[in-house]
Parts: C-alpha cells; sequence; structure tokens
C-alpha cells in the first residue's frame, strides 16, 4: 500500500500543473483604438419628434484634428436603407441629388453653409428642423453632410492626393407626431453565418452572433434585448443588446459580439428582443459547440501522451519494486 502513494501524489500533481498552464488557453483581453489625425462630427445620429408646424435646433460639434485647415462645405441629402448582405454591411445609403420615400432634406437649415475650421480647432453647428403644418404623421429621414478639404498654403508643399474631398455625414431620424404604424419583428438569429459550432474564442476570433429585424410600420424603430448563453455544465453569460435604428420597410442586420471567457462544450444562445414597441419582446434559441482550437488539440495531445508515459513508467517501476 504504501509503495503506490508517491504514484498517486506524483499523478495529482501533474494534472494540477496540467490545470495552471492551460487556463491562458481560454481567456483574453479587448482593447480599444484611439482615432487621431481625423475630422469628427458629435453625434453621429439625432433622434428627434415633432409635432406639424414645430421646430427644433440641434448642435453638431465638428473637430479638425488633421495637420492642416479644412474648407467646410454643409449640404443636406435623405436616407434610404440600404440592402444588407451581411451585418457587416452598411444598413443605410445616402440618396445624393435623389429625394427619398420619407424625404427629410428640404426641412433643413444651417446658419452658414461654407466656412473654414483651423487644424486643432472646433466648431459648434446649429441645425434646425421645421415642420410645415400640413405634413402628415410619420417619418421623415435625412443627413447633414459635411464636405472638407484642405486649404491648401504657401507653405505647405502639396502631394498627389492631400486636396481630395472627404464626406462625413450626421443622420437624422426625425417622428412627426401624430397616428403612426409601429410594426415590426425578429427574423434571423443564429451564430455568425449560422454555423452549429465555433472555436473556443479568442481577441482576434471572439463569439459573433448574427441578429436580424425586420420594419414592417411606417415610423423607425429602436429594438433592443439581451442574448443569454446556458452552457450545459456551469454559470450562465449575457451580453446586451444595445438600442439600434432599423427604418421603415427595412430588414436591419446586427452583429453581436460576446468577449467572455468560454470552455469547451454545448451552449444554448437565448435571445429576447424587445421589438422597440408596446414593450413586446420576442425570443428565439439555438443550440452550438464551443471547440477547441488546433492550438487547444496539439497542447491536450502532448499532454495526454506526456501522461500516459509517465503513468506507464510510474506502473514499471512499482512493478519492479514489488518484486
Amino acid at each position: 500500500m504504501n509503495m503506490r502513494i508517491p504514484f498517486v501524489r506524483r499523478f495529482f500533481f501533474l494534472w494540477a500543473l496540467v490545470g495552471f498552464f492551460s487556463a491562458p488557453l481560454f481567456s483574453f483581453a479587448q482593447t480599444a483604438n484611439v482615432p487621431s489625425g481625423s475630422f469628427v462630427i458629435k453625434p453621429a445620429k439625432a433622434e428627434i419628434v415633432l409635432a406639424p408646424g414645430e421646430s427644433e435646433e440641434t448642435v453638431l460639434t465638428l473637430s479638425n484634428n488633421t495637420a492642416l485647415p479644412l474648407r467646410i462645405d454643409v449640404s443636406f441629402e435623405d436616407v434610404a436603407p440600404s440592402k444588407q448582405a451581411s451585418p457587416t454591411d452598411e444598413p443605410v445609403k445616402l440618396l445624393g441629388k435623389n429625394g427619398g420615400e420619407y424625404t427629410l432634406r428640404d426641412l433643413f437649415s444651417v446658419p452658414k453653409y461654407s466656412f473654414d475650421l483651423l487644424s486643432g480647432k472646433e466648431v459648434r453647428v446649429p441645425v434646425s428642423v421645421t415642420i410645415p403644418r400640413d405634413v402628415t404623421a410619420g417619418g421623415r429621414y435625412g443627413s447633414v453632410v459635411f464636405t472638407f478639404r484642405p486649404i491648401m498654403t504657401p507653405d505647405v508643399v502639396q502631394s498627389a492626393n492631400i486636396a481630395i474631398e472627404s464626406r462625413i455625414a450626421t443622420m437624422f431620424f426625425v417622428r412627426i407626431s401624430g397616428e403612426t404604424k409601429e410594426e415590426g419583428k425578429l427574423v434571423r438569429f443564429g451564430l455568425f453565418n449560422d454555423a452549429r459550432s465555433a472555436r473556443v474564442p479568442s481577441k482576434e476570433d471572439p463569439l459573433k452572433f448574427q441578429v436580424a429585424y425586420e420594419n414592417t410600420g411606417d415610423v423607425h424603430l429602436n429594438p433592443y434585448g439581451r442574448i443569454t448563453l446556458i452552457p450545459f455544465l456551469g454559470d450562465e453569460h449575457a451580453v446586451l443588446i444595445d438600442p439600434w435604428v432599423v427604418l421603415p420597410g427595412a430588414t436591419r442586420m446586427r452583429e453581436v459580439v460576446m468577449t467572455d471567457t468560454l470552455s469547451v462544450g454545448h451552449y444554448r444562445a437565448h435571445i429576447e428582443l424587445n421589438r422597440g414597441y408596446a414593450d413586446i419582446v420576442d425570443e428565439e434559441e439555438v443550440s452550438f459547440f464551443i471547440l477547441p482550437t488546433a492550438k487547444d488539440v496539439i497542447f491536450s495531445v502532448a499532454i495526454f501522451i506526456i501522461l500516459a508515459l509517465f503513468v506507464r513508467r510510474s506502473l514499471r517501476i512499482s512493478r519492479n519494486r514489488a518484486f
């Protein structure tokens, strides 16, 4: 009996060592990049509720973080839903000179339509939206577009592309109060590309879900919710889905990323999505497996071989001592 004690101790010591070195393989950190040398507008979107005959002013802040002074021109365009092939595609598009079904561009006004902004400076631009008295209830959607280009000075050497114009816009989502049709629903949920399995998440390859919401009403909606991840064993994980704008007549896809540390095994993902009106919640559930990465498999096989050799050697030593 006493001859087996060293072997048992060595066995549990080896397993503890395996657990210590394998733990970092199932966690990762997330970092954020801060943009610099850019032209920035805040906010990126504005939501307004107005009655016919009312007006409201929204102040936009423009920051010139480039190394050159900029000439800025202001214009207005309508926006419309853009057909998405994947959640990463742009959900809306600018219509240029063409008017949209829910036109807003003729209801904008600003004090100045052209001005200069020095490097390192910012300016506040008041944007007014005025609703005529004879407008019917519903949604109106447009954008304030800022076109900017560097102002060339004698002490600046012009390169091949330094004078190229760039455009950036703030979206306006306006609801005209009155009798409207609010109607929408969750139409798709699952892992990215409808996969039934995923590798153990990492910083470079996190766990991704896709959510699609269809708006069949005549005003924009802001669905929001939560995805709960339920493992076969262990604690649940949850990620919130922040509200996002879905224009009328559009089906908008969205990517939701979960950054929690997850182990290998079977999971159920349950979504609760509030439609954005009347407190109606759609629910759906999918099942999938988290599989080990190639690195994890190689590591596990190596440990198994080492462990097998260790057990074999220990058993051989134990037999020799017994005789």
